[in-house]
């Protein structure tokens, strides 16, 4: 019969730093939590941390999000704040974020009106509300700079300026194509909904 398996801590209740976690990953405060819970808990974070690297989300914003999820019940800004160690700030800030994306809903009991966080399951509705707050955002930031760069590039030397009339030409056509493809994206989730 196999034995259940419980997290190894650091002595303060906390898991010990793995290598596929970075320094700066909250570590998970577990002592009040049953091991399995706290397992599985850390696992998660871990996961939605690794995978913010990919697209720039902080890893703050991750390790709550990850919380939140590997939450059976909702949890309080408190409870968020106490289980991943982090400050006020950076939970209101994280929270923030995660409210404009559309990734966490709030509700609330009605007995002291605490305000409880559960996450958006949607993951169609989360791409697509990131598209447009983030995505969205940077096509219209970058065609600026690029226009920018354009602009500088006619007031340098005849020598460097061919060539780098190329590559900001290179870099139109790239900002193009990536807007071109937003709409199909778009599209891509409507028809998977």
């Amino acid at each position: 019969m196999a034995r259940p398996v419980t997290p190894r801590t650091n002595g303060e209740g906390l898991p010990p730093a793995t290598s596929a976690a970075a320094p700066s990953v909250p570590a998970l405060r577990t002592r009040e939590r049953p091991a399995e819970l706290a397992a599985f808990e850390t696992a998660v974070v871990e996961f939605f941390v690794d995978a913010a690297e990919l697209v720039g989300v902080p890893k703050s914003v991750a390790a709550i999000y990850g919380s939140i999820f590997a939450s059976a019940a909702p949890l309080s800004f408190a409870e968020i704040e106490a289980r991943l160690g982090l400050s006020k700030g950076s939970v209101s800030q994280g929270l923030k974020i995660l409210r404009e994306v559309g990734a966490v809903k709030e509700v609330s009991t009605k007995a002291d009106r605490t305000e409880l966080f559960s996450p958006d399951l949607e993951m169609r509705k989360l791409i697509e509300r990131f598209l447009e707050s983030r995505v969205q955002r940077q096509l219209s930031a970058g065609g600026d700079r690029v226009a920018d760069l354009r602009r500088r590039v006619a007031a340098m030397p005849p020598a460097e300026q061919s060539t780098l009339q190329g590559r900001v030409k290179k870099l139109e056509q790239w900002h193009s194509r990536t807007r071109a493809l937003l709409p199909l994206v778009r599209t891509f989730l409507k028809l998977g909904s």
